[in-house]
């Protein structure tokens, strides 16, 4: 099983609009937690939107851990990642160009490293899917 934690880093103000989008508000978070009282995660998002009110513009590091199994990302999805990454190709098409793939090779091991949470799309022009990376910092334990 190989363990991949994403980071990114993110403004309190970004991290409150996540707490929104969970929660919708602070107080509905403050009954959660009122009613479930030993749940950690609830106690540290409230604790963590609390002091972001005053620190909106703070950046602080944002990480989420993944399990997949051995054979669920490969070297050519690993190379996707970073080209992803670096190159910031406008299409699937750019992107086979950079990793010298064919599109449909390349657009399949794409929607698996979406499936796994590890990149997403964002709309372009001519329907073209652009792919995104969303953190700063991927860190792979095998």
């Amino acid at each position: 099983m190989i363990n991949i934690t994403l980071i990114r880093k993110i403004t309190g103000r970004e991290l409150i609009r996540s707490f929104e989008d969970t929660y919708i508000s602070i107080e509905n978070l403050e009954k959660l937690f009122k009613e479930d009282n030993e749940n950690m995660n609830l106690q540290m998002d409230l604790d963590d939107w609390k002091y972001f009110i005053d620190h909106k513009d703070e950046e602080v590091e944002d990480g989420r851990t993944i399990f997949l199994e051995n054979n669920d990302i490969d070297k050519i999805g690993l190379g996707l990642l970073d080209l992803i990454k670096n190159e910031k190709p406008n299409s699937i098409s750019q992107l086979a160009k950079l990793a010298n793939n064919e599109v449909n090779t390349t657009l399949k091991k794409a929607k698996l490293l979406e499936k796994e949470g590890l990149i997403s799309f964002k709309s372009g022009s001519k329907n073209r899917k652009i792919p995104i990376m969303n953190y700063d910092n991927i860190h792979i334990s095998i």
